[in-house]
């Protein structure tokens, strides 16, 4: 019940920006242009350079490729649910590949194991990463512009530019300076409280019109399901043919595959105005799921 209440009060504070992002656009003509374009071009870009050189290079590589298999491995079930459904083919995608790793995972291993985890955490967020901010960021883009198009604004996407950017720097050695330990705080606080509030703007209007309730609630199972079943499959062969990880290591990354979808998905497609709407349900309905799925799982670990 302690880590409950812990895990609770860590992530209120950004719970709440959804109600005020909401509340806002109802009353307010907003243009999220404002709130997306600095979180993809300036703070996003930042967090992923200072967590890589700061992140052990063993652990980078290993927990990366792990989260980086989920993450593409989540593809199949994806089309297989497109096919069935037979609407929102690059949205389901994208969903299914997109776990809110970074900043709903920070305040969550934080409550749960403590501050040390995070070093953990972002090894796994930068194989999530990895795969979101290329081919996820293109299955947003896709029903918006044509296939060349779409794939010059995977090109344009400053992640993949930070994230090369800083293998470069940590294979020359350089780590980076302390002055920047606490932009970095304050810049994930950023991200996670605007990509909150892109949430609750994205609400605005939402209905049964959008994306039947059916349909959301058969994404997100399978969703659920497909993302236990992957882990479950990919820690099994760590343990019986690599066993290099510690426990604590594989009880976090089989907690991400309960996480909910990244705000990531809402915020590219604002930037697309693509499917706008039923990102940020999918978003909402599966935050609400994981709020209640990670406080039992982490039960089951303390008893």
């Amino acid at each position: 019940m302690e880590i409950t209440i812990e895990l609770y009060k860590s992530l209120f504070p950004y719970l709440i920006c959804i109600l005020f992002g909401y509340v806002l656009v109802k009353n307010v003509t907003v243009n999220k242009q404002w709130l997306t374009s600095p979180l993809v071009y300036l703070f996003m870009p930042f967090l992923v350079i200072y967590h890589v050189l700061n992140a052990d290079s063993g652990m980078l590589i290993f927990l990366s490729v792990m989260s980086f298999l989920l993450a593409a491995g989540m593809t199949l079930p994806a089309i297989l649910t497109y096919r069935k459904l037979g609407e929102g083919e690059y949205l389901i995608k994208s969903s299914f590949s997109f776990f809110n790793v970074a900043f709903f995972g920070i305040p969550t291993f934080e409550a749960i194991y403590g501050p040390e985890s995070i070093t953990s955490l972002i090894c796994i967020y930068v194989g999530t990463a990895l795969y979101g901010d290329s081919i996820g960021f293109y299955q947003l883009a896709r029903p918006k512009y044509e296939r060349r198009k779409a794939l010059s604004k995977v090109l344009k996407t400053p992640l993949i530019y930070a994230f090369a950017l800083a293998l470069a720097l940590k294979v020359f050695g350089f780590t980076m300076p302390v002055v920047f330990d606490q932009s970095a705080d304050v810049s994930g606080n950023i991200v996670s409280a605007a990509g909150m509030m892109i949430i609750g703007m994205n609400l605005k209007g939402v209905g049964t019109d959008t994306l039947a309730y059916r349909s959301l609630a058969w994404i997100l199972g399978v969703r659920l399901l497909s993302a236990v079943g992957i882990m479950l499959i990919l820690l099994a062969l760590e343990y019986f043919i690599f066993d290099v990880l510690d426990s604590k290591d594989r009880q976090m990354l089989g907690m991400v595959s309960l996480f909910p979808i990244a705000a990531n998905v809402t915020v590219f497609a604002s930037m697309f105005q693509s499917r706008e709407r039923a990102s940020a349900m999918l978003i909402a309905l599966s935050m609400a799921v994981s709020l209640i799925l990670i406080p039992v799982f982490a039960a089951l670990l303390e008893s």
